[in-house]
């Protein structure tokens, strides 16, 4: 449920200079086809648990607190649930951004006790629209299992995180009525951004302008969650140099302006002191241990 019109005080975090949430896109294997994706084309290669810890152990004693399984598609990681475990062990925050597809009843289960939150992205209230832009596989109707995946996890304990790309398709659609369905304890919309070498193909299908990205931001920015909490709206100029990710051999990815590189992991230090304004600015911390005093 959310309400409209009521006021949100932000919370005082403190040390919000500091970068403490990082994504790990683990895999590039997916089995959505989304025509804009801006990680369409990582390495497929993969490591196991054996490989990620000495990289969380150096990612907990650089202040992360908090780890994005991403990928590609994360459930689709022969050892997912083992690195979600992994993560746990460590004393981590654990979420994971997915398209809900391998998410049931069985899984759910599994990643109780292991798993914080559940991300899950859409970026139309139609599945009609979903389809057209690909982000479905095996006659799947996303938006109603986005809808199941989030009632399962909230049944479950965990948390929802929901993620609205703004694309051509979508921009002046009513998010209103979906939202209050998934009933996120996060919400955010994206700007749909162009990254060479990943998306250039086919992002002239989706792109929008500034003044529809602003229409849509004037539609839904008096929407308030049920925790206080409002959408998060981020452009690219928000996103651009402002997420810690690491691809799946541990390369820290960099998006500078329309394009995407990588830097050596053992230049982390470094890269943190660099983005920590951009982080804090766009809004990067926020409640998700789900206490106020947090």
């Amino acid at each position: 449920m959310i309400n409209i019109n009521q006021n949100n005080e932000k919370q005082n975090l403190g040390q919000a200079q500091k970068v403490r949430s990082i994504n790990l896109h683990i895999n590039a294997t997916c089995n959505y086809r989304c025509k804009f994706c801006f990680a369409r084309n990582l390495l497929h290669k993969t490591m196991g648990p054996r490989q990620w810890r000495p990289i969380l152990k150096k990612l907990k004693a650089n202040g992360i607190e908090k780890i994005n399984f991403a990928g590609g598609e994360p459930t689709l990681h022969k050892q997912f649930l083992k690195l979600c475990s992994l993560a746990k062990e460590l004393g981590f925050v654990v979420s994971v951004v997915s398209n809900g597809s391998k998410i049931d009843e069985e899984m759910i289960e599994k990643m109780k006790g292991i798993v914080d939150w559940i991300g899950l992205s859409v970026d139309s209230p139609s599945n009609d629209v979903e389809k057209e832009l690909e982000r479905q596989c095996d006659g799947v109707d996303h938006i109603a299992n986005v809808v199941k995946v989030s009632e399962m996890t909230h049944k479950a304990g965990m948390k929802v995180k929901l993620n609205i790309t703004v694309v051509r398709q979508s921009w002046n659609s009513d998010f209103t009525e979906l939202i209050r369905k998934v009933a996120p304890e996060r919400l955010k919309a994206f700007k749909v951004m162009k990254v060479e070498g990943q998306n250039e193909d086919t992002f002239d299908e989706c792109s929008i302008t500034q003044e529809q990205w602003d229409f849509f931001r004037s539609t839904h920015e008096d929407i308030v969650l049920d925790n206080e909490e409002k959408m998060v709206f981020e452009g690219e100029g928000v996103m651009v140099d402002s997420y810690l990710m690491l691809d799946p051999i541990a390369r820290i990815m960099i998006n500078t302006g329309n394009e995407q590189n990588f830097r050596d992991f053992d230049e982390l230090p470094a890269y943190l002191k660099m983005i920590e304004d951009k982080y804090e600015a766009r809004g990067a911390l926020h409640n998700w241990g789900g206490k106020k005093d947090e």
